[in-house]
């Protein structure tokens, strides 16, 4: 029986870690990785750098606005024919 406590106290550190050094490393509206997106790039390209957009405007005329992150910290990219035209960030 007191072998099994330090062992389930390792698991709950174990799991407790684990989710803190994955809420961190999930983070990706940062000004390195804005500095990654660069005009031409291709929807997919930003994507694999950015993760999927947090919110997207329906696309009007092939034209198409997406948001990483929030309105405190955040990274705008306007896309035409899903190629980066304009691109734009705050508070990172």
């Amino acid at each position: 029986m007191k072998r099994v406590i330090p062992m389930i106290k390792l698991v709950v550190l174990s799991i407790c870690m684990f989710s803190v050094l994955s809420i961190v490393g999930c983070n990706k509206v940062s000004k390195e990785n804005y500095d990654k997106i660069k005009i031409g790039m291709s929807y997919e390209e930003v994507v694999g750098v950015l993760g999927k957009p947090d919110t997207c405007e329906d696309p009007v005329l092939k034209t198409k606005s997406c948001m990483w992150g929030s309105s405190d910290k955040q990274i705008k990219i306007k896309f035409v024919a899903d190629i980066v035209a304009w691109r734009s960030s705050e508070g990172i």
